[in-house]
């Protein structure tokens, strides 16, 4: 080391020093002032956005319970039909089946037996005609025996047979029409002779009892 020490700067006047100072001061609390704004005015901005990003995660949130809520009733509604298919699946199915087999089972039994049934069908049917049409004779000739007897006189003078409800043969309703013909000619007889003698009277101007006596 020198052993000569240097020697102090002069210092500067007490006045120039002070206003140095104050002006520093002044400049420090201007930029400490603009700082303290701009910070004041970036967080008044961001207040603003974090409020805009929390109405629109509050919105979210709410959207997104909405959505979960969902998701939930439909995960429960597959949940419920994925049981009640497995249900089906374990239980209905099979007894479908059994069912089924059943039926085919009777089915080739019904099959089987068809030309056998058909034949008793056919039984029935003719038995069935057959009690029908000696039903349908019987009240016929019922309702015959029930008839009066000028009406079956006339029935079978003007009916054609049997199909018009009279039972009779054929011989019996040719005999009643001869009888009724010749009854029919006696009787134009009796007019014919009955108005030839009312006219002869009264050509002769005979009296009706006169002309009867003789």
């Amino acid at each position: 080391m020198s052993s000569q020490e240097k020697e102090p700067p002069e210092s500067a006047s007490p006045s120039s020093a002070s206003s140095t100072v104050a002006t520093r001061v002044e400049e420090a609390n201007r930029k400490l002032e603009s700082t303290a704004q701009a910070s004041v005015n970036w967080g008044v901005r961001h207040e603003r956005q974090i409020q805009e990003f929390e109405a629109e995660l509050a919105s979210a949130l709410s959207n997104s319970r909405a959505v979960h809520n969902l998701l939930v009733e439909a995960l429960g509604s597959i949940e419920l039909n994925r049981q009640r298919v497995d249900r089906a699946l374990l239980q209905h199915i099979p007894h479908i089946y059994r069912e089924l087999n059943g039926s085919m089972v009777s089915l080739s039994s019904l099959q089987d037996r068809l030309p056998e049934l058909r034949s008793h069908v056919r039984t029935i049917r003719a038995a069935y005609d057959s009690g029908r049409n000696k039903a349908q004779v019987l009240t016929s000739e019922l309702e015959w025996k029930r008839m009066p007897v000028q009406d079956k006189i006339w029935r079978v003078a003007f009916a054609r047979g049997e199909k018009e409800g009279v039972p009779v043969r054929r011989r019996d309703v040719w005999l009643t029409r001869m009888v009724l013909v010749v009854l029919a000619l006696l009787l134009c007889w009796q007019l014919a002779s009955a108005l030839d003698g009312a006219y002869r009277a009264y050509r002769h101007r005979l009296v009706w009892g006169d002309k009867l006596i003789s």
